[in-house]
């Protein structure tokens, strides 16, 4: 019975190690200031190529986060940057990006949430 819990607990610390590895970059706060469609435009950066995951979160006044688009984007040294995305429809608020890099580290660089008019 011992044996079964250390190699459970073993393959529980093993996976959240691993997944601990990948690195998280955050923007400062985005306005919408209408209600409508927007785009968002992101600056990434990597010396390696790798995916980043994107999450656009709507940002309540207690500061919790709930997400409104997500979409993975292959960066890396070659890959041109800022990558632009169509979000849909928002509703006037305050927002940020969350960047999920597969490596241990990657760089949001400027980060514009633009109405399409």
């Amino acid at each position: 019975m011992r044996k079964v819990i250390l190699l459970v607990l073993f393959a529980f610390f093993a996976l959240s190690t691993s997944a601990s590895a990948a690195y998280t970059a955050t923007s400062s706060d985005l306005y919408a200031y209408q209600s409508g469609p927007y785009k968002l435009s992101v600056g990434l950066w990597s010396s390696t190529n790798e995916t980043v995951q994107l999450t656009l979160y709507s940002k309540g006044p207690a500061g919790q986060l709930s997400p409104v688009y997500s979409t993975t984007v292959a960066i890396g040294p070659s890959v041109p940057s800022p990558v632009e995305k169509n979000v849909g429809y928002l509703a006037p608020g305050t927002y940020v990006v969350k960047g999920d890099f597969q490596g241990s580290y990657g760089s949001l660089g400027p980060v514009g949430l633009y109405q399409v008019y």
